[in-house]
């Protein structure tokens, strides 16, 4: 099929592949193909997010199957929240000048805490250099994320969900993600 794409579509914070069931079914049925990747600790991932300690390995899965993909194979990620930055669907962009984990910190930071509802955040990793998690509750999944969906789609989030790292400087470290349209791994 001439117009047939590859798409590899990317999940937001606490959510897995799973999310994009109803929209890798609509791409499939229209000839493309598709791949919905399920982040370290999320969706059947079995990483613990004990062992995620650099933005780089909560990534690996998508990393994975970028390198995987023929080097002049066109692909058209698909991102949600933090699941980084490619198409923007209610995601934040990281850029080559500021560090990634700049934009969530400041969109958190402006967000009035009564607004995660019951959203649960922990720390794990060294105390001097802790690393944050977040779990999203079902009042805050029916109030922010799902207030719009389907009642099915809700109740198939507040089975599924699961701890994720947040995007922290500390997790990002101080290096800027994106560099010359693609990933820039640190060495």
């Amino acid at each position: 099929m001439e117009n047939q794409k590859r798409f590899v579509l990317v999940h937001g914070i606490c959510h897995g592949a799973w999310s994009w069931y109803k929209v890798k079914t609509h791409l499939e049925a229209a000839g493309h193909c598709v791949t919905a990747v399920d982040l370290a600790a999320s969706g059947i991932n079995m990483t613990k997010v004990e062992e995620i300690q650099t933005l780089k390995d909560y990534t690996k899965p998508l990393l994975d199957i970028m390198d995987s993909l023929a080097s002049e194979e066109k692909v058209v990620p698909v991102a949600h929240s933090m699941g980084a930055a490619f198409v923007f669907l209610t995601s934040v962009m990281p850029d080559t000048k500021i560090p990634p984990a700049y934009v969530v910190v400041k969109l958190v930071a402006s967000i009035p805490p009564e607004e995660f509802v019951d959203t649960v955040f922990g720390c794990y990793g060294a105390p001097d250099l802790p690393l944050e998690t977040s779990l999203l509750g079902p009042r805050f999944l029916t109030k922010k994320c799902y207030q719009l969906s389907p009642v099915e789609d809700l109740e198939l989030a507040k089975m599924l969900v699961r701890v994720n790292p947040i995007v922290t400087i500390n997790l990002a470290e101080q290096e800027a993600l994106v560099r010359k349209g693609t990933f820039h791994q640190k060495k």
